[in-house]
């Protein structure tokens, strides 16, 4: 709906920032992950994705349209427009061994997901103004079914939770420090750089409430999809979403 090239000629620069902050936290996924996995790969993986994708779209986004409403929600969507397709692309081959093992072919028919499908078919309807002349029972129907993702996830996450005992899960030291990493490290980190830079204080909210979100379903829903170990992405939802709840007004007040 706001995908059109007006918007993106005069909110691009969000776009650059958040792409930018990005890759920031990829690079530190990739020097930390193998540090605190100890050689499991598939761990490793776990890290890399929550260290790299905060879960902005279940938490950050509520919070931002809570706090500045629509023209802050369109904003915050550019800002993390790179972080969401990184996510659905690199993020999913993380979370789905055969993608990061297999052949090309086998990526590429992984990556080919309904997200990465539905965001291209989304951007193109937008910027060729198609999406204007549709019918209104049409992305009023798709927003109803997107609505639905966030709270089946949760429920998956939930009965994957309750299949583990709460020491099983709360027993690795590594995760706690990846929850360090995700809710505190970071958002710390870039808004130290930002006040260094005198950056816009929009700027510095968008990018400490993106990134001081907690881990994402996905690192439930994938691997339970593939058959593989849930209880390391089950113990980071767990913690991290828990200590969210104190962590986000922290870096809020800091603000």
């Amino acid at each position: 709906e706001e995908c059109t090239v007006e918007n993106l000629r005069d909110y691009g620069l969000w776009m650059l920032y958040g792409g930018i902050f990005l890759l920031v936290s990829v690079i530190l996924a990739l020097v930390l992950s193998g540090r605190l996995a100890r050689g499991n790969i598939y761990l490793e993986n776990i890290y890399k994705y929550v260290i790299s994708f905060p879960n902005t779209g279940g938490v950050g986004t509520p919070i931002v349209l809570a706090l500045f409403g629509t023209a802050g929600l369109f904003k915050y969507q550019l800002f993390m427009l790179l972080s969401v397709v990184t996510t659905y692309t690199w993020g999913v081959a993380l979370l789905t061994p055969a993608l990061s093992t297999g052949k090309w072919t086998d990526r590429l028919r992984g990556l080919c997901n309904p997200v990465c499908i539905s965001t291209a078919a989304g951007a193109v309807l937008g910027l060729t103004g198609i999406g204007g002349h549709l019918p209104e029972s049409i992305p009023n129907t798709l927003q109803n079914v997107g609505n639905c993702y966030a709270v089946i996830a949760m429920l998956l996450a939930g009965f994957v939770i309750g299949d583990y005992r709460i020491k099983e899960i709360l027993g690795d030291r590594s995760v706690y420090t990846v929850s360090a990493v995700r809710l505190l490290v970071i958002p710390c980190l870039f808004l130290a750089v930002l006040r260094y830079l005198h950056a816009p204080q929009m700027l510095c909210v968008m990018t400490c409430l993106s990134y001081a979100c907690p881990s994402g379903m996905n690192t439930v829903v994938y691997p339970a999809a593939c058959g593989e170990d849930t209880r390391p992405g089950a113990s980071l939802i767990l913690i991290t979403s828990t200590l969210a709840v104190l962590t986000i007004p922290c870096i809020y007040a800091m603000l």
